[in-house]
């Protein structure tokens, strides 16, 4: 899963897919205290798994002088987050499995997993961001209109908006309708 070198491997296979215990374990670290991206990483790299990662935290921490416990998220709160995805038809996909961008899985702190909902070939497509500003003029709202259609008319996958009064990006994934709206997230 992770490439040599360290980075995860964004030209693997599609046919890559982590077994329930690996993606169960694959998310209790990345929910653990302090462990971002790069550290899941280095920490998978370094001890071949991330099961074993887990089992090693606490000595590591001692180690490196932490002052107090590392929380660690228990299995039980990670199978309730997975059970939680599974309701909303949201599926946790790690580099290499199909449906991971490839354009994501090359930078160095590409989430270790990522929920999605939706159509998964719709990652696949090339992706762009409509930014706008708070306070846009009309000319300017219907040139950014005209845009976003126009580059969705070319096969973009529009993947933010801010919206003009609240400054709130929204994700936007493949829903598989043909209405523009983002997912909501609970």
């Amino acid at each position: 899963m992770l490439a040599p070198g360290g980075r995860m491997d964004a030209t693997t296979s599609a046919t890559t897919r982590l077994t329930d215990a690996q993606r169960l374990d694959w998310l209790r670290l990345i929910r653990a205290d302090n462990i971002g991206p790069r550290t899941f990483r280095s920490l998978v790299n370094h001890f071949g798994s991330a099961r074993t990662a887990l089992e090693r935290l606490p000595e590591l921490a001692r180690r490196g002088g932490a002052a107090r416990r590392q929380r660690i998220c228990s299995e039980e709160d990670a199978r309730a987050e997975l059970a939680r995805a599974e309701r909303l038809d949201v599926r946790l996909i790690a580099p290499g499995e199909v449906g991971y961008p490839p354009r994501l899985a090359v930078l160095d702190d590409a989430p270790p997993l990522l929920g999605v909902r939706g159509e998964l070939e719709t990652l696949m497509r090339p992706m762009i961001a409509i930014v706008g500003s708070r306070n846009a003029s009309g000319a300017g709202l219907k040139f950014a209109g005209q845009l976003a259609r126009d580059l969705g008319n070319a096969g973009f996958v529009e993947l933010a908006q801010t919206l003009l009064h609240h400054a709130v990006i929204l994700l936007f994934c493949g829903s598989g309708q043909r209405q523009r709206k983002p997912l909501s997230f609970r």
